[in-house]
């Protein structure tokens, strides 16, 4: 393997911080980015930048990030794939099973690794209450839940000068919606609740049903203002989540899990905050504050730098990715097959496995 792996980066939104936390590794370099939007590209002097992705490709990478927007991320990623580059994707990483299905064969046939970039699993209180499930803490988690509503409807419209605050949007005629607005059904955005919940819990979903809010927050622009699923894991848990993405609330997450032997609070809304309880070892006791610690990781690096390095460390060694690709979809179809429940009425539908599909 070369000295330094080569590295791009795909959407310069977010992705700006995913160039800077590759560039600053020693064992990689990043030699391209790309955007569709030419303005995005500026300030990226030595680098290759393109705002055509095939083009970006035949830059000879070793590694792409996918973090673009959500509606061409199956179709980047198999392409990258297909050109030898080992992926990176940004959540939503799919769209349907027919995308998870296209992801999972050319995984298959390149040999390439693969994963979800679900950075919530990397933060302290996810590492934490994983050591704390794993000690025997929680004994055996029969529920969780999961919410995460974020006001985004100041990013659902936008112009050639950019996003147009939604209050404002009389005054900008020409506004378009995004993708935000156009692709995004609550619950398809599920990785950062489902997926924290089913790393702790060690565990996959089974079946699905889902109730949808039609719009009345933002009638003329998202169809969907919130939906509810409600999941039976394998190992008989069950697991509510709750996506919203034009209710008027701001950015806060919630995460409950109940076990046989104790329980656990997360809630970040503003400021951050946990209580947990446990019976295992001790008297009996009420909720329990965690220490200032709770919410950094143990050796002190952030999230997205020790997602992106425990992730090139499984390419360097060969060994399969932190979530490979069977387990990051594991975190993302579940509410796929939801959404489809609730335009059914909430019919209860199997979510399958596509790693004992292969």
């Amino acid at each position: 393997m070369a000295a330094k792996l080569r590295c791009g980066v795909v959407g310069l939104g977010r992705g700006k911080t995913f160039v800077r936390i590759f560039a600053a590794r020693s064992d990689c370099e990043v030699v391209a980015v790309c955007d569709p939007n030419p303005t995005a590209l500026a300030g990226f002097s030595g680098l290759k930048a393109h705002t055509n992705y095939d083009a970006f490709l035949e830059e000879r990478l070793d590694v792409v990030a996918v973090i673009s927007p959500g509606p061409v991320h199956a179709e980047q990623s198999v392409k990258a794939l297909e050109r030898g580059a080992h992926v990176l994707c940004e959540t939503p990483c799919v769209y349907s099973l027919d995308e998870a299905r296209a992801v999972i064969a050319a995984v298959e046939k390149s040999g390439r690794k693969y994963m979800l970039a679900e950075n919530y699993i990397w933060q302290g209180w996810c590492v934490r209450l994983k050591e704390m499930a794993r000690a025997g803490k929680l004994g055996n988690i029969v529920y969780a839940e999961g919410d995460y509503t974020h006001d985004c409807r100041d990013l659902m419209l936008a112009d050639e000068a950019g996003f147009v605050n939604y209050a404002e949007r009389d005054r900008h005629p020409g506004a378009k919606p995004t993708w935000r607005a156009t692709h995004l059904s609550p619950l398809f955005y599920c990785s950062h609740t489902l997926g924290p919940l089913l790393h702790v819990m060690e565990d996959r979903v089974a079946t699905a049903l889902a109730f949808a809010v039609a719009g009345r927050a933002a009638p003329d622009l998202a169809p969907t203002d919130l939906e509810t699923g409600l999941f039976e894991t394998r190992r008989g848990a069950i697991i509510r989540l709750t996506n919203g993405f034009t209710v008027a609330h701001p950015m806060a997450l919630y995460y409950h899990l109940v076990g046989t032997r104790g329980s656990a609070v997360v809630l970040r809304a503003g400021t951050t905050c946990a209580k947990w309880w446990s019976e295992a070892g001790e008297a009996v006791k009420g909720w329990q504050e965690v220490p200032p610690d709770f919410f950094q990781r143990p050796d002190g690096r952030s999230d997205l730098e020790a997602m992106i390095g425990d992730f090139v460390a499984s390419i360097r060694q060969d060994t399969e990715p932190p979530l490979d690709v069977y387990e990051s979809l594991a975190m993302t179809i579940p509410g796929i097959i939801a959404h489809e429940s609730g335009m059914r009425g909430g019919a209860k539908l199997s979510v399958p496995d596509l790693r004992s599909s292969r």
